[in-house]
Parts: C-alpha cells; sequence; structure tokens
C-alpha cells in the first residue's frame, strides 16, 4: 500500500447498524444535549409502516417527540425549509431526524441551518463559514437511500451548500426499515454509491482512510446488490445500504469524478437517472483510461469487485484491466435493470455534447479538455477500447 506523504479523511458521523439499532437513537440524541426531535419524512415511507417503527422506538424512553413533518415532495424548496422552520420552533424542538432517501434528508439539512443560525434565509448560508454550530441531526435510511444523505454538501433550489458540518451526527441502519423498493430505484442509488466510491479510491493522490471506506462500500454493494433488488432478506439489504451510505462519505473526502459528473448533468438535461447514467458511464471511462492515456486505474479496484480469491491469482501487471473487465461483468449482471450503452436510455445523440461540455465545467481543470466528449461517445454507442462492443 502506498502512503502519501500527507492526506486529510473527516468522517463527523457516528454509524450505528444491525438489530435495534434505532432504539439507540434516543441514549444518543441525550448523549448530544437533545431530548426533543423532529422527524422528517415522506409520505411512502409513513405508508410502508417504516415512521411507526421509528416511534415505537422511543416508547421506552421517556422521550418526547416533537413533530413529525411527512410532507416531502421530490427536492425541496427554500419556502417548504423556511416554513418547516416554524414548526421546528413552535415545537420547541433541539434535534432533527430524518428518515427515508436524499429528500428528507436534504430538506433536514437546509432546516438545521436555518434553526441553528436562527434565520430566516437560507441564502446568506452559502458560504458555511459563516454558520453557528448545528444542532444534532440523525439520518436513519430506508431502502430509499441514494448515498448522498451521509455525504457534506446539499443542492437547494440549484444552490449548493457544502461543509463538512453538513453530514449527520449519527446515521441508523436497521434492517426493520429495509422494505421492498422500486427496482430502478435501487439500482440507481447501487450504480451511484458504486460510482462514488470508485471514483473516490481511483484519484491518482491515494488517500488511505478513503480507500478503506470505498473498498468496504464497493464490496457491500456488489455482493448485495441481487438481493436488494428482490427486496427479500432484510440483513442483506440493510449491508447494501451500508454500502450506499458509506459512498457518500467517501464522496465527501475526495473530489467529483467525471462519471458522477456526467451522470448528474445527464439528469438535468435528459431526466434520466443519475446513478445509472453514471454507472454506464464509469467502466468506459476506466476503460478509456486503460487503452488511450494507458494509466489511471489502480490494481486495487480489482480487490472489492472480485474478492480475494480472484485478485490473487491475477498478476499484479493486469489488474487494473482486469477491474474494469470486472466491472463491465458487473454491470452486465444486472441485465434488464441497466443497459448496455447509453443510447438504449433514448438519450438524442446531439444532447451528448451538452452533457459532456456541462460535466467538464462542473469538474473543473481535474480532466484534460474533451475527455467527457471522448468517453460519452463510447458510452453512448458501447465501444471499449479497441473497438469492441
Amino acid at each position: 500500500m502506498h502512503i502519501p506523504e500527507y492526506y486529510e479523511f473527516f468522517n463527523k458521523s457516528k454509524i450505528s447498524s444491525g438489530k435495534k439499532a434505532l432504539e439507540n437513537i434516543p441514549f444518543e440524541l441525550r448523549s448530544m444535549d437533545a431530548e426533543k426531535p423532529l422527524i422528517i419524512t415522506d409520505s411512502m415511507t409513513v405508508k410502508a409502516g417504516f415512521a411507526d417503527v421509528l416511534k415505537k422506538s422511543f416508547y421506552d424512553s421517556g422521550m418526547v417527540i416533537g413533530a413529525l413533518y411527512d410532507q416531502v415532495h421530490g427536492y425541496p424548496s427554500t419556502q417548504t425549509i423556511k416554513d418547516l422552520s416554524v414548526l421546528y420552533r413552535d415545537r420547541g424542538c433541539d434535534s432533527i431526524i430524518a428518515l427515508g432517501g436524499s429528500s428528507p434528508a436534504a430538506l433536514a439539512k437546509g432546516l438545521n441551518i436555518l434553526v441553528s443560525n436562527k434565520s430566516g434565509c437560507l441564502m446568506d448560508f452559502a458560504d458555511m463559514t459563516e454558520s453557528a454550530p448545528l444542532r444534532p441531526f440523525v439520518y436513519v435510511p430506508t431502502s430509499a437511500a441514494s448515498g448522498t444523505e451521509a455525504a457534506s454538501e446539499i443542492l437547494i433550489d440549484a444552490r449548493l451548500y457544502r461543509s463538512h458540518d453538513l453530514m449527520p451526527d449519527m446515521i441508523i441502519i436497521d434492517p426493520r426499515l429495509m422494505g421492498k423498493r422500486d427496482l430502478q430505484q435501487t439500482v440507481n442509488s447501487g450504480l451511484l454509491g458504486l460510482v462514488q466510491s470508485i471514483e473516490s479510491c481511483n484519484i491518482s493522490v491515494s488517500n488511505v482512510v478513503n480507500d478503506s471506506f470505498a473498498y468496504s462500500s464497493i464490496e457491500l454493494i456488489r455482493e448485495n446488490i441481487h438481493s436488494a433488488m428482490k427486496g427479500r432478506k432484510k440483513n442483506e439489504c440493510a449491508a447494501f445500504i451500508s454500502g450506499v451510505v458509506m459512498s457518500g462519505i467517501v464522496y465527501s473526502n475526495s473530489p467529483e469524478g467525471l462519471a458522477r459528473a456526467t451522470g448528474y448533468e445527464a439528469e438535468k438535461i435528459t431526466g434520466c437517472p443519475a446513478g445509472i447514467c453514471a454507472g454506464i458511464v464509469l467502466p468506459y471511462l476506466l476503460d478509456y483510461r486503460l487503452g488511450s492515456v494507458k494509466k489511471g486505474v489502480r490494481g486495487e479496484l480489482f480487490l472489492p469487485l472480485a474478492g480475494i480469491d480472484k485478485y490473487c491469482s491475477v498478476p499484479e501487471t493486469e489488474r487494473p484491466e482486469a477491474g474494469v473487465a470486472e466491472l463491465f461483468r458487473l454491470l452486465e449482471g444486472l441485465k434488464g435493470a441497466v443497459p448496455d450503452n447509453l443510447k438504449i436510455l433514448n438519450i438524442p445523440e446531439y444532447k451528448i455534447e451538452q452533457i459532456a461540455s456541462a460535466a467538464e465545467v462542473r469538474t473543473g481543470k481535474l480532466f484534460p479538455a474533451g475527455t467527457a466528449l471522448k468517453v460519452l461517445q463510447k458510452a453512448y454507442h458501447g465501444i471499449k477500447s479497441g473497438g469492441g462492443r
């Protein structure tokens, strides 16, 4: 393992995962001098019965839930956050619990900024260095988690707020909340998690702590994605969500990769899911690096994608190529849920240049000009290095 001269890693979140993990929340809140949380969730989570499971975990604690807000719809707006801050203050709440996926978590982060700063204007805190310390924030993922909930940023009304303070203080993963979910949603979350973790541990400047998180995330997603797609074994679904959530922590400790950037820009421009788009692009990006740049893929990537037995059976010099091939095989094993290329998503070819341009702007000068377009053209037509498909 290569140890760099200097690296940094930050993780604000304590993770509790497993049987009756929810029952730890009252104790953890009290340890942060909080006793009256506001729960933020959505109607689908309530309908699935998960809000009731969370409320019951408080029964023997003597702690009062200040309010439960279940009207999260799509991406939250600054106005929704402002309205919710009134409920938070009127009920005398002192902490926040987000239950569900990315939208409740984003709303919770935005709300935390407002109530912690006793403000009515979220836009005053685009520079989070001006923010007061935030109130205790617990994130409880359900099977709707996407991996962005644990990250150190939120996007509200097209404005990005970024700070390690925005990461949850606690992440509680309980198998009781792992119900069957929409197939596309599961695949989208899994691929976004893989993209975030693979790109984060494939950068030129290694970070050994971030790598260890990334490898665990990749392995958990790879081993459990098929079970999560079926939604039958709750413990395996919880393991899958653990990998997805960890990818958000990993992403927060590295620059955004080109595949992730193209995924989100594709979603903006075409409406196709960001995780699925990014997941299709990623192996073609790594393949492009191997075929055209002749470098840029770490051999260690093969380990979490294939397992220790396969990893040890392949010579060190062949591991980068084997890792890319294994990633292609993983996606091919998701036939019916993941298209072979972007063209199958019915994305008009003329929009590829627009997506590529936006992705390069998004990632700054981390990649040579024209790289995004070359990779997207290969991912659009399904062309691997050497012309194969």
